[in-house]
């Protein structure tokens, strides 16, 4: 009897480790999810703060490659354009018309999320956690992600910021979007000290790949 237990435990052990999930897969089916180096997309921001009215941003994004882009920003406070090229950005106020001097800038981009995620190295062997796999990162500055086997993307990021919980929750496009699999809407939800809560929701309204652009777009001189 002993024998016989032990034969099933290991086939057991057997059946479950082919059916775990590997940190690698995750990422690598993450990088599936970036929108190409060279792309329009057009994203809607809602702000909502405790005891204020929400607020609106609409941004359009046209990148070229992986150092350049324009980002018009505009809302009921603001319209302005980011021109950034290879490191250097030129700011220009479109109420005023006026152009601040370039700087020296790291490259942004609104709709990037994945670059919080780290490598799988920076993570621990996946565990089921209802119906998802949780990762849980080796350092407390990396969020814990929770990926989908149904979606094959991480759906939801758990992590701190400035020392508040925040709930990071994604949705991807489907077949029927030009760029399937890419990032359709993400959802900030954080827990201030005092239990009030804010929300920060980026939605890709459209999203499509464009080929080379002219250099002089991205002028910043």
């Amino acid at each position: 009897m002993n024998k016989l237990v032990k034969i099933v435990f290991v086939a057991l052990s057997l059946g479950s480790s082919a059916f775990a999930l590997d940190a690698n897969t995750v990422f690598n089916n993450q990088k599936k999810s970036a929108f190409p180096d060279t792309c329009e997309m057009q994203l809607k921001t809602t702000v909502a703060l405790p005891g204020m009215a929400s607020q609106t941003v609409n941004t359009s994004v046209i990148n070229a490659g992986p150092d350049k882009s324009i980002t018009t920003i505009e809302s009921s406070m603001m319209r302005m354009k980011m021109i950034q090229n290879n490191g250097r950005m030129k700011v220009i106020d479109l109420k005023s018309g006026q152009t601040l001097p370039a700087q020296n800038v790291p490259k942004q981009n609104p709709a990037d999320i994945a670059s919080q995620m780290g490598e799988p190295s920076d993570y621990k062997a996946p565990v089921k956690s209802g119906n998802l796999w949780k990762l849980v990162p080796k350092d407390a500055s990396r969020p814990t992600l929770f990926y989908s086997d149904k979606v094959k993307r991480v759906v939801k990021m758990n992590t701190v910021v400035n020392g508040s919980a925040a709930e990071i929750a994604m949705e991807y496009c489907d077949n029927s979007c030009p760029l399937p699999g890419t990032l359709k809407k993400t959802e900030i939800v954080t827990v201030m000290q005092g239990g009030e809560k804010s929300s920060v929701v980026v939605e890709v309204v459209s999203a499509k790949a464009r080929h080379i652009l002219p250099a002089k777009m991205f002028n910043i001189e």
